[in-house]
């Protein structure tokens, strides 16, 4: 039986609708968090996931006016307290979401994102030297901005944005990893990679904590056609190759339906990560 058909779901999905799904996998605790038209986990919901293990939320799209945020946090440092850093990251995206209403462009949303998000570094940086058990907690973060009908892109870390249109799909964000940053050197191939044992060694994070440094996330403006817009955690893009996401996007006529299946195949292995994924229709 199908791992998400009988979930409680927010409200019924529509061919325009955008979904969103988040697995605990094969992990004791919960670290990932969204940010889906202002929803998120909270603390309460967080506890609450070795029980429930996914939780599972559709979302007619809204109008092209105003602007929409979208993000996936993926949290580490040790049990409670990446699950913190990553609930911290979404609930101020929350409210950072009410106060650029009034943004008249994507260059002007992105502007105030970079602001929020030093400040997120900060708060969470200052919390791991105040507590003992935080220190060293931290988060990756994603965030798919709309303003209109301009789009840009946030990343910090290895959770990834990317784009399935006209049945190719196309990786936006650059992870900020040892491993990347290998490749773009040409010191290793995609091949020699998968035998790096710091490939996943993140160089930059929420919680990236260094005198005088203020965290800035790497920006993208994609010029996105009809399609589909996809966020996620690592524990999507570890565990199915880009030609298998591709080849599911393309499989199914729903978001919902394919989401479900890149969640079902996700955590199925026997080392599932905590997972999340986005999907957001484009044009349609």
């Amino acid at each position: 039986m199908s791992l998400w058909k009988n979930l409680p779901r927010f409200m019924k999905s529509k061919n325009t609708a955008a979904v969103c799904f988040t697995h605990i996998g094969k992990r004791l605790n919960h670290e990932d968090n969204f940010l889906f038209y202002g929803r998120y986990l909270t603390c309460d919901m967080q506890r609450k996931m070795p029980d429930c293990c996914c939780v599972h939320i559709t979302e007619d799209m809204k109008s092209e006016y105003g602007v929409h945020l979208f993000a996936v946090s993926d949290g580490m440092g040790g049990h409670n307290a990446g699950e913190m850093a990553s609930r911290i990251c979404v609930e101020r995206l929350a409210e950072e979401e009410k106060k650029i209403q009034g943004c008249s462009s994507v260059r002007e949303v992105m502007l105030r994102l970079q602001s929020e998000i030093a400040e997120i570094n900060t708060a969470v940086c200052e919390m791991g030297r105040r507590d003992r058990k935080l220190k060293g907690m931290g988060a990756t973060l994603v965030v798919f901005a709309v303003c209109g009908r301009k789009y840009g892109v946030l990343n910090i870390g290895d959770s990834r944005a990317y784009a399935y249109i006209g049945n190719t799909l196309t990786q936006i964000t650059k992870d900020n990893t040892e491993g990347q940053r290998m490749l773009d050197l040409g010191l290793l191939t995609r091949k020699e990679l998968d035998a790096f044992p710091a490939k996943k060694n993140l160089s930059r994070y929420i919680g990236y904590d260094r005198n005088g440094f203020v965290l800035e996330a790497d920006e993208y403006y994609p010029a996105l056609g009809k399609g589909t817009l996809l966020l996620c955690s690592d524990g999507i893009s570890d565990f199915l190759s880009e030609d298998r996401i591709s080849a599911i996007l393309g499989a199914e006529d729903r978001l919902e339906d394919a989401a479900g299946r890149l969640m079902e195949e996700a955590v199925s292995t026997y080392n599932a990560d905590n997972a999340t994924v986005i999907l957001i229709p484009l044009g349609r």
